[in-house]
């Protein structure tokens, strides 16, 4: 019986291949164990990849009503990859965001492998106090899963009590590290390396300096989207990373407002020239690859950056905050405003979902931008005779 090689399975996953003396397609789904430890696998057929697959989606849906697995055995891993997969399913989450939440789950390994039944408010408070070190951002994410995963066992009727409601959420004692724009004297030091010297992914780290695009979105940028009539930049996807690190592309941007046209300005005008001069087609359009040929993961691109900071001492350590790849991005909108952007305008090049979030990120460059412009007003007034006598 031939068929293709399959991948390993883990829960609430499956794989799909062809029988051929069947001529069917076959999926497989790994439903965990049974009380004796017994594996439990389900199998579907059709007769096309596309009909397998939405049979093993309804299984995952069903995998839990008891029909499959019996509710005193659920694990709280199991129940969180079916939560997850159903909001897919469902669109309420980006397959990014789903790949997101995987991670975070991997935090929780203490419980992971526990019945949800078993577990008590004991093992869950020490769960959470064990990630005090951790950045805030993630505590509350862990805390957020927590609340989500028992409030929907007790919806389920998997438990009666939801051992969450007296977990607080603690704060973290890892200092927050402050990612800043790079100066005026940093920027131009950056600048004359990548002019002189050999840089991966130079093009890239250009374009998101010059734009204020995320690396993603650029990663993600296909020869399509770049409107050479209208000199305009198209940005409706970005490269995000799946369950084991890989790069994949993500179909939408990484926030609502995030689908949006950006102007190829005359600074960066040059570089995109040249980006389209050396392009090769290739089969899926995108303009960057690796040296693989496969997509370029913004994890790759951070480390040359890191690399260029640390190797031609780009950054001036007198002043506070941490240099990285988004700090390309920062120093962007931070001329930006400089120059005099209206904040509405500069949110919408920046793909902000809303401009609180705009002014929060920048509040520092703004307040510094209006001190300037006060000072202004005071010199006219004075100039203009109309200084007050004490």
């Amino acid at each position: 019986m031939a068929k293709a090689k399959k991948p390993k399975n883990h829960y609430g996953q499956g794989s799909i291949f062809y029988i051929e003396n069947k001529k069917k397609w076959m999926g497989q789904l790994d439903l965990g164990k049974d009380e004796s430890g017994k594996r439990i696998r389900k199998t579907v057929l059709g007769d096309t990849p596309e009909e397998v697959e939405e049979k093993m989606q309804k299984v995952k849906f069903d995998i839990y009503s008891g029909k499959f697995v019996d509710a005193s055995t659920i694990t709280f891993e199991q129940l969180m990859k079916q939560i997850l997969a159903e909001k897919r399913a469902m669109n309420e989450i980006q397959e990014q965001t789903y790949f997101r939440h995987i991670e975070t789950l991997k935090q929780c390994a203490a419980i992971n492998d526990i019945p949800v039944q078993k577990i008590d408010t004991t093992m869950l408070k020490a769960l959470i106090l064990s990630k005090v070190n951790y950045s805030q951002s993630t505590i509350r994410k862990i805390h957020m899963m927590l609340n989500q995963g028992f409030a929907e066992a007790v919806r389920r009727k998997i438990i009666i009590d939801n051992p969450m409601l007296d977990v607080r959420r603690p704060k973290s004692s890892k200092k927050p590290r402050k990612i800043r724009a790079m100066t005026m004297n940093e920027q131009k030091a950056f600048l004359e390396v990548i002019n002189t010297e050999r840089v991966l992914y130079a093009d890239q780290m250009l374009i998101s300096m010059f734009t204020g695009m995320r690396m993603g979105e650029i990663n993600a940028l296909s020869v399509k989207d770049i409107n050479t009539n209208f000199n305009s930049i198209n940005i409706d996807k970005t490269i995000a990373k799946g369950e084991r690190n890989e790069a994949f592309l993500n179909s939408s941007p990484k926030t609502d407002k995030g689908n949006r046209q950006v102007p190829i300005n005359t600074m960066v005008k040059p570089v995109i020239d040249k980006v389209l001069k050396n392009y090769v087609p290739t089969k899926d359009g995108m303009l960057f690859h690796t040296t693989k040929g496969t997509l370029v993961p913004t994890t790759s691109v951070n480390a040359e950056f890191r690399r260029v900071v640390e190797t031609y001492g780009i950054k001036e350590d007198s002043i506070p905050g941490d240099l990285t790849l988004h700090s390309l991005r920062h120093t962007y909108a931070t001329r930006c405003i400089e120059s005099g952007m209206p904040p509405k305008v500069l949110q919408n090049l920046l793909g902000h979902t809303d401009i609180k979030v705009t002014l929060d990120t920048y509040s520092d460059v703004f307040d510094n931008f209006q001190n300037e412009n006060v000072a202004k007003v005071d010199e006219y007034l004075s100039s203009a005779g109309l200084a007050i006598n004490a």
